[in-house]
């Protein structure tokens, strides 16, 4: 969850949101005029990947799947007799969602087909 920023004790209600240049919204913060034509601004370069970050990036690869499989056991898996029925479920209402559709398709096309014969 996020934390309110600080000094944001009261509610944000009725307070003024300016958004920033980097799509992020602070509120009550004026906000300078743009003075530049679009075409005069620079455009932001993408970051590029540092070589001492590589390893890095690994370790925090790692540790996020580690975090993964640590999540996944802790799921409550449903048996095998909740999952034959769900999906029984899901096929019933999707054949009875498709076949209402395409009763309403057949009606529309055989009242457009009437209709732009004339």
């Amino acid at each position: 969850m996020a934390r309110a920023p600080e000094g944001a004790g009261e509610s944000a209600l009725g307070k003024p949101v300016r958004v920033s240049p980097s799509g992020l919204s602070e509120p009550g913060v004026p906000q300078k005029p743009d003075r530049l034509k679009p075409a005069d601004r620079p455009t932001p370069r993408p970051a590029r990947l540092q070589i001492g970050q590589f390893p890095r990036l690994w370790s925090t690869a790692v540790q996020f799947l580690s975090d993964v499989r640590a999540e996944m056991k802790r799921v409550s898996w449903p048996d095998r007799q909740t999952i034959i029925a769900s999906t029984v479920v899901v096929v019933f209402v999707l054949t009875v969602t498709a076949l209402y559709l395409a009763g309403w398709d057949y009606v529309f096309a055989e009242l457009f087909s009437y209709l732009f014969k004339r």
